[in-house]
């Protein structure tokens, strides 16, 4: 049975890798709304490496895409281009346009001394992580709900 699991495991994690399609500068794999998002907000940084996951490797089956810029931010795209996730993977400050305005002014006018490290959507919140450490939660409309 043991041997049966570990067979299991090994051939998802063999099927995952090699169904994920990773590409090196080319943004052209990315859906239109994706290519906009990052020609409007991130057209200065160069990017080192996009990704495309397949639906079979993500829990609700849509494609997926991950963006790695050389500077450390990586932005995650859902199927239809919208961006889900913003991070600073090595302190490098996000571009204040790419947070929606509502956090960005929640978080200037209470967290003087901290900027956005990173912001993540989901099906019914938003959160954000501050250079301070500092975790925030906020509705879909950018309301303001808790401080983790």
């Amino acid at each position: 049975m043991r041997n049966l699991f570990l067979s299991a495991v090994i051939t998802l994690f063999a099927f995952s890798v090699s169904s994920a399609q990773t590409s090196k500068m080319d943004v052209s794999i990315l859906p239109d709304n994706a290519q906009k998002f990052i020609e409007q907000h991130f057209s200065s940084e160069t990017v080192k490496k996009v990704e495309k996951e397949d639906g079979i490797l993500n829990m609700d089956k849509s494609e997926m895409y991950e963006v790695h810029f050389a500077n450390g931010v990586k932005l995650d795209f859902n199927e239809a281009g919208e961006v889900t996730e913003i991070e600073s993977r090595k302190d490098a400050k996000l571009p204040m346009k790419a947070i929606p305005m509502e956090i960005l002014d929640y978080v200037k006018n209470n967290y003087k001394n901290a900027h956005v490290m990173s912001w993540e959507m989901d099906n019914d919140e938003q959160e954000v992580e501050l250079s301070d450490g500092t975790d925030l939660e906020f509705d879909l409309k950018g309301k303001f709900l808790k401080e983790d």
